[in-house]
């Protein structure tokens, strides 16, 4: 290199703001196929690519992603859907399949496992787990609430189950019975009804919920409750007060009002037990867990960066500056971050630990809008006004 510079140089520095890297709703479907790969974590884009994947032989009991794919690229049109086959002859696969685990001679994953296989291959955070048809076992809906609680270690996901029993009345206590009274789960009963097909309450949710949050740029702010869904009936036909029985004990019922057949709830399955608004509220829960993964995927980035002021003054700007976006949206009422020096003590940062506080709140669903009607006597003097 010359040691006598002339002319005119440029120099470029790194952006002081970073840009978040958006996660989007990606629903993982757990089930079996009519053929293909098993135990593989497979992104779809198409019903045709699903198709020429796994295959399409039309019966839903016997090849449950087939529902999966149907209402996701056909009704709902999103995309993509991560596809987990646990079998391709369904009367040989048992709940203990979808449950899964890790083989200790290959460690390959099996079942639920191979979600922990979705990140790393093909850089998609799992925001919604789905096992129609399997998620009615108790243990099947443990073990998917068990791991929305914990992707890869940090991700966190939802897991939307579906219940079955023979009277809506049992739906509660199946819940508190089972040890199903997770922040984690969206307890979803009746099945729905177009033509002659039915489907999996728990398909019909996140898919509308993943539509959803399409229309909102991605972000899941909104609850899945009270939205049409494309069905005409439901094997459950439930009166106001019996729904919202359901809603108050954590359980999503299908529900026919003006708004057509809709999903009538938006509590998790934690309400009554817990109140926090964090964790009883399916759209505010969707959004700790989107941000809470925002904020690791963003920020990876910065992992063995010095501790400067420089360092802290970036991610504190940065998310500020996201937060304040997602305000001006509504997405969040208001939002903050901060570098506390309480929370930091010397040697946490000695030893390469910075801690930055963030705050924020999503708004909660409206679920009782009160009105106050009176007789006002005094409209009478209107007969005798001009």
């Amino acid at each position: 290199m010359s040691t006598y510079p002339r002319g005119v140089t440029v120099e470029e520095k790194p952006t002081s703001l970073l840009p978040p890297v958006r996660t989007g709703t990606i629903v993982v479907a757990i089930g079996t196929a009519k053929e293909g790969p098993v135990n593989e974590a497979v992104p779809i884009f198409t019903l045709e690519e699903y198709g020429d994947t796994f295959g399409i032989s039309g019966d839903w009991e016997k090849h449950t992603l087939e529902e999966v794919a149907q209402v996701a690229f056909a009704l709902e049109a999103v995309s993509p859907v991560i596809f987990i086959s646990v079998g391709n002859d369904a009367s040989s696969v048992s709940p203990s399949d979808v449950v899964g685990g890790i083989d200790p001679a290959t460690l390959k994953p099996s079942g639920l496992e191979a979600v922990e296989d979705v990140y790393p291959r093909h850089r998609l955070v799992p925001s919604i787990l789905i096992a129609p048809g399997f998620s009615k076992y108790p243990s099947v809906a443990t073990a998917m609430a068990a791991k929305a609680g914990a992707i890869n270690g940090h991700f966190k996901a939802m897991a939307y189950v579906d219940i079955e029993v023979e009277k809506y009345t049992d739906a509660p206590a199946y819940l508190v019975d089972n040890g199903l009274k997770f922040p984690q789960i969206k307890a979803l009963l009746g099945k729905g009804i177009s033509g002659e097909k039915k489907y999996h309450p728990s398909t019909l949710a996140a898919f509308r919920k993943a539509r959803i949050d399409a229309e909102n740029s991605g972000i899941p702010s909104k609850t899945v409750s009270n939205k049409p869904l494309y069905i005409n009936d439901s094997d459950f036909h439930l009166g106001l007060d019996q729904a919202n029985y359901l809603a108050g004990q954590g359980v999503t019922p299908l529900f026919n009002n003006a708004n057509g057949w809709v999903f009538w709830g938006a509590r998790t399955a934690a309400y009554p037990s817990s109140t926090d608004p964090k964790d009883t509220f399916d759209n505010v829960r969707h959004m700790f867990n989107f941000l809470n993964n925002e904020l690791i995927l963003t920020f990876n980035q910065k992992v063995d960066t010095p501790i400067t002021r420089r360092f802290i003054r970036t991610i504190v700007d940065s998310y500020q500056t996201r937060l304040n976006g997602l305000s001006a949206r509504e997405d969040i009422l208001g939002g903050r971050i901060a570098f506390v020096e309480e929370e930091n003590p010397i040697t946490d940062l000695m030893d390469g630990i910075a801690t930055f506080h963030v705050w924020f709140t999503p708004p909660s669903p409206a679920r009782e809008i009160h009105f106050i009607t009176e007789y006002d006597p005094n409209y009478w003097k209107t007969l005798f006004g001009s």
